[in-house]
């Protein structure tokens, strides 16, 4: 039913007059998202917790009546897929009129795409106008937005160009720090986004060098700039795979991202956690006769991987690391940069681990070393994963709430926006195996275990069904 007046609305926001062409842009319509539910349970010494979490993103978009075509898409969320000390699945099921928010930014419904499409007849071009989704390496592709412009070309074979800018936006890692805010007065922070304009330009490239396709490459190569706040985030990526035959292949491929944040950097936002933020930063993260917990300014990031399929069998081992006195060189908490291990880079869900803007590498005099591999093999409609990573440097990970008060433990500061929350330069390893079951190409039902030990010690335990439209 929800579709249907979804439908409705967006066939009368084409403003067409003729009955014909309303009803070809209602038949025509077309769905995608995706929608989850999840049980996590956090366990061992330095976590605790267990949540569901429920998903849901549907995006309808219109048929086109002379190339343009509406979309608009809801996103519902509640619960968290990243619990901690003190969560528990009794408050997870709420009274059916309606999802009551704790502030915590965890529970939403909310119209998250509504933008006009142009698809020009006499070019490979595409042009959209509205709120909607930021398609790049540096961001989530899912829960990322903004309100602005996007367009993209593929007029010469095997290249993609686009070019974006919007006039406000934010991450969702950005927003879910920003809500945990206590600071005094920050009663605006509903809904705060940020008005420091962005623009994103990039290509993408995708070529077979033989007539038999044997020698493929691909790339890529983006960059970003934000007023006031970002000189410039780059990212690339080369990639050249052999192909022996159908599904058995051999590939190597090569990340690199790299950001300056501007001299006088300031959030533009209601918020008054972002709009402080870089003015706060040392007093806000730092322990007493602790590192000084400084702003990073220069960034950066790297990847090599080296990776194999062989019919039903595959297996990847990489290594990231990285350079500069910070390595938070992505918007997103991972953004386009490809490694394994499911829990060493997010267990805390807002981005403070990992490559995120505001996370770990946003401070300066921190590093990141990422040993990881990942073997898959497939039986019948069932995958069997197993992923490992070694992790070490001056990370300054962030811990949850149960492993911030350790007593002889060398903390290193506090996690940005979370003030019980501490950080520690750590070293550690995990373990993950998992088995996934695909009921044809829509529905998948997954359940894994994933182990940290080490200088810290975790685990977390998820059944996850997930249905694709």
């Amino acid at each position: 039913m929800k579709y249907k007046v979804l439908a409705i609305t967006l066939g009368f926001g084409l403003s067409v007059s003729e009955a014909s062409s309303l009803k070809d842009a209602l038949e025509n319509s077309n769905i995608k998202g995706f929608a989850f539910g999840r049980y996590s349970v956090m366990g061992g010494k330095d976590a605790q917790g267990q949540r569901y979490q429920f998903r849901t993103k549907i995006d309808l978009t219109s048929g086109e009546i002379d190339g343009y075509s509406l979309t608009g898409g809801i996103f519902f969320s509640q619960g968290s897929g990243t619990p901690d000390e003190g969560n528990y699945t009794n408050d997870d099921i709420q009274g059916s009129r309606g999802v009551r928010t704790d502030m915590s930014g965890s529970d939403v419904f909310n119209i998250s795409n509504l933008y006009i499409n142009k698809n020009f007849s006499n070019t490979k071009t595409s042009v959209q106008i509205g709120q909607m989704n930021i398609i790049s390496p540096f961001t989530d592709k899912s829960v990322d937005r903004g309100i602005g412009a996007f367009a993209q070309n593929s007029d010469i074979n095997g290249l993609k160009f686009s070019l974006s800018g919007y006039d406000t936006w934010i991450t969702d890692d950005i927003y879910i720090v920003a809500q945990a805010s206590k600071l005094t007065g920050d009663s605006n922070k509903k809904g705060a986004g940020i008005g420091n304009n962005l623009v994103i330009a990039g290509v993408d490239g995708d070529y077979d060098l033989d007539e038999n396709a044997m020698h493929h490459l691909n790339f890529k190569l983006y960059d970003l700039w934000a007023h006031h706040l970002i000189d410039y985030m780059i990212f690339a990526e080369l990639g050249y795979r052999y192909n022996f035959g159908e599904h058995t292949y051999v590939k190597v491929m090569g990340q690199i991202a790299a950001s300056g944040v501007n001299k006088i950097a300031e959030f533009k936002s209601k918020s008054i956690y972002l709009n402080t933020y870089f003015s706060n930063k040392v007093d806000a993260e730092s322990l007493p006769f602790g590192h000084m917990q400084d702003i990073a300014n220069n960034r950066g990031l790297y990847n090599l991987q080296a990776s194999v399929e062989i019919h039903k069998f595959y297996a990847e081992v990489g290594f990231a690391g990285s350079f500069g006195d910070g390595y938070g060189a992505l918007l997103d908490n991972v953004g386009g940069f490809n490694t394994a291990g499911k829990l060493w880079n997010g267990s805390q869900g807002h981005g403070a681990d990992g490559f995120g803007f505001l996370g770990s590498g946003a401070t300066k005099n921190t590093s990141i070393n990422a040993l990881y591999a990942q073997l898959d093999y497939k039986i019948g409609s069932f995958i069997l994963t197993l992923d490992g990573a070694w992790i070490s440097g001056e990370n300054n990970h962030p811990l949850l709430l149960a492993g911030s008060h350790t007593e002889g433990r060398d903390y290193r500061g506090k996690v940005a926006g979370y003030p019980d929350k501490r950080t520690m330069d750590a070293s550690f390893v995990e373990i993950t195996p998992s088995i996934s079951y695909k009921v044809g190409k829509k529905l998948t039902v997954q359940i894994y275990y994933a182990s940290i030990f080490g200088d810290i010690s975790l685990n977390r335990t998820r059944l996850q069904i997930t249905y694709n439209f």
